[in-house]
């Protein structure tokens, strides 16, 4: 096991593209037309909302004139719907598809119907995890449950693990190189598993892989990419390389990931929502998108060749922060899978495939930041020639997702600063009858119902089904986590358009950048100063909203108060959520309960250790320990 890797360099392969892969057309599992005409009932369902919104808005706003600050809310308004539209719809056609669909999946992904649960696995696959800086004996942990779970299918020989390393501080390596080194020599068959640290860091984690890519790609038919903290059992992987193999012309498939058992109260509320969001809109955006899914990075399975001869980033021209090496690479290689002729999907069901959250909410911000500034990379790759049309499309949405922040807060700005001007939407001083209050309610409160869209669609559909509530704890206390959840939503959603704000002027404006270093995955109480110091910008700019509309509109205070609290309350929300004590007292009021805490997987309890006491379910979980050395030990429950 050698912890460099030979620097001598490496022809890059031809470009092999098959003449039948050189159109734009699905698998084969679903026709042309119907993917057009899917993504023209999408495209004129977002146009028309969109449309409708800003008929509305204008109607609210259109009194007495229009000053520039009204002007500039206007403009802010429509900058931030694509998102939330898109999202809204998703969410919807993704519910329906799960309540009323005889079949859901054959509806969204056909290419899983062709794979039996009994195939036979061929393909020569590897793991492929990157790490830099991380804890080894974490990642260790992980990487051991993940080869024992594919060792009890008892279809493990066509898979080899490789641990592709970027760290670069030599006491972080070097704990590194010896950890693996001592649980690679205890396993049953060690030379299933590779170490590699490069000696140059050039292209971040796609540059890793890449590397991987030209000088071990030839070895293997898929891989399966995998975070420090992923977590896949054996079944699941099974599941994805039989996909696969049923369909030549699948490029990527992405697997539906959530989060672990969490031990904080901001990851446990983080994570609830997220899921019950993730669950319907990837239902609904398969459902359109089809042969142009997403990838997200990990936790999925890749065709080798076309990944090593097609997805390859140059970095792009220019200087950081939007020029060099593209950060957020991973829908980019989804689009430009799609671009050679190969399918990318989603498979858009749970099971078997985990990740960690940010445990707390300075954790969340560092990691959002990142992503965005890779987002923003995009601006330069939507000129790029021989992208499809929806590849460009989504790359220009991710950068829309980040833009609507700025448009929200700036739309906020505006209306203090309206609120000051002439008294033309100030509905008590307006001349009676000239101001549409009831519109004015009823599209405020329809923004609300459109942003937390994909989120309400995945609580109906657990509420409406009781085999499914049943596996959060039950419809009460299923309820009960929807309530905190909303609340943690409110208190949280505006501070995170807040740094974004603050970060894009910054990005844009002076060339601020973000770097790429291992997360806290394990989280630390997070202290008032530390806080205080990372958050004083929203409590301040909280402080200043709040003044200028108590002195200028205190009728519309009622209406801003969620948002006047986030900002308010910034600095004790994330102390407070970033408690342990607090998730656990959450844990056993039953609150953000998830079906790992209810009926752990043997993976779970393992990675987990003791999962959080859950109060009103009778005896808690038994808890899973190793009883002997990591690379011997067996799952089983505790004596």
């Amino acid at each position: 096991m050698s912890s460099t890797i030979d620097s001598s360099p490496v022809a890059r392969s031809a470009p092999s593209r098959p003449s039948v892969l050189r159109g734009r057309t699905p698998t084969g599992t679903q026709s042309t037309l119907t993917v057009a005409l899917r993504r023209l009932v999408m495209a004129t369902l977002v146009i028309a909302t969109h449309l409708a919104l800003g008929v509305a808005f204008w109607t609210v706003m259109d009194v007495d004139g229009w000053s520039i600050a009204e002007m500039a809310m206007f403009a802010c308004f429509l900058l931030s719907l694509p998102w939330i539209v898109i999202g809204f719809w998703n969410g919807v056609i993704g519910f329906l598809l799960l309540r009323f669909s005889r079949d859901p999946l054959a509806a969204t992904a056909p290419c899983a119907t062709l794979a039996g649960p009994d195939d036979p696995i061929t393909a020569r696959t590897a793991l492929v995890m990157c790490v830099r800086h991380e804890d080894a004996e974490r990642m260790i942990r992980r990487l051991d449950v993940i080869l024992r779970s594919l060792d009890r299918t008892g279809h493990s020989a066509p898979f080899d693990l490789h641990i592709l390393s970027d760290s670069t501080r030599e006491d972080a390596a070097e704990t590194e190189r010896r950890a693996i080194e001592t649980w690679r020599a205890g396993l049953d068959r060690p030379g299933r598993v590779f170490y590699r640290r490069r000696a140059v860091n050039a292209g971040f984690k796609a540059g890793n892989i890449r590397e991987f890519l030209l000088t071990r790609g030839a070895d293997y038919e898929l891989m399966i990419t995998l975070d420090a903290d992923s977590v896949m059992s054996g079944e699941t992987i099974l599941r994805l390389v039989r996909v696969m193999q049923a369909n030549p012309r699948l490029g990527i498939l992405q697997s539906l990931m959530v989060g672990l058992p969490a031990r904080t109260a901001f990851a446990r509320m983080f994570q609830f929502g997220m899921r019950a969001s993730m669950r319907s809109y990837s239902m609904g955006s398969a459902w359109w998108s089809a042969d142009a899914g997403p990838y997200w990075g990990h936790n999925a399975a890749i065709r080798v060749a076309p990944f090593r001869d097609h997805c390859g980033l140059d970095d792009l021209p220019g200087a950081p922060p939007l020029g060099g090496p593209v950060l957020s690479h991973d829908q980019v290689e989804a689009v430009l899978m799609r671009a050679a002729g190969y399918e990318v999907a989603v498979l858009p069901e749970e099971g078997g495939s985990w990740e960690d959250n940010p445990t707390s909410l300075p954790d969340f911000l560092r990691r959002n930041l990142r992503w965005c500034q890779g987002n923003m990379q995009y601006l330069k790759l939507l000129r790029r020639p021989g992208l499809p049309l929806v590849g460009r499309l989504q790359l220009l949405l991710a950068v829309l997702m980040y833009a609507g922040a700025p448009a929200w807060i700036g739309f906020m700005i505006a209306g203090a600063v309206q609120a000051f001007g002439p008294p033309s939407v100030i509905g008590e001083l307006d001349p009676p009858g000239t101001f549409p209050v009831g519109l004015s309610i009823g599209l405020f409160m329809t923004m609300l119902t459109l942003t937390f869209a994909p989120k309400l669609m995945g609580y109906l559909d657990v509420l409406s089904d009781p085999r499914k509530s049943a596996r959060y704890g039950g419809a009460s206390a299923f309820a009960l986590s929807v309530v905190a959840e909303a609340l943690f939503g409110f208190l949280l959603a505006p501070v995170i358009s807040f740094s974004v704000t603050v970060f894009l002027i910054g990005l844009l404006g002076f060339g601020v950048c973000v770097g790429w270093e291992a997360q806290d995955r394990d989280g630390h109480r997070v202290g008032w100063g530390e806080a205080a110091a990372k958050l004083w910008p929203a409590t301040l700019f909280g402080v200043a909203l709040s003044t200028a509309l108590a002195l200028s509109a205190p009728q519309v205070l009622f209406w801003a108060a969620p948002v006047l609290a986030s900002f308010l309350l910034a600095v004790p929300f994330a102390v407070l959520t970033s408690s342990e004590t607090l998730g656990r007292l959450a844990a056993q009021a039953r609150l953000g309960v998830g079906p790992e805490e209810t009926h752990a997987p043997a993976e779970v309890r393992a990675i987990c250790d003791a999962l959080p006491p859950l109060g009103g379910f009778g005896a808690p979980l038994a808890p899973f320990r190793f009883d002997a050395p990591l690379n011997a030990a067996r799952l089983h429950p505790a004596d």
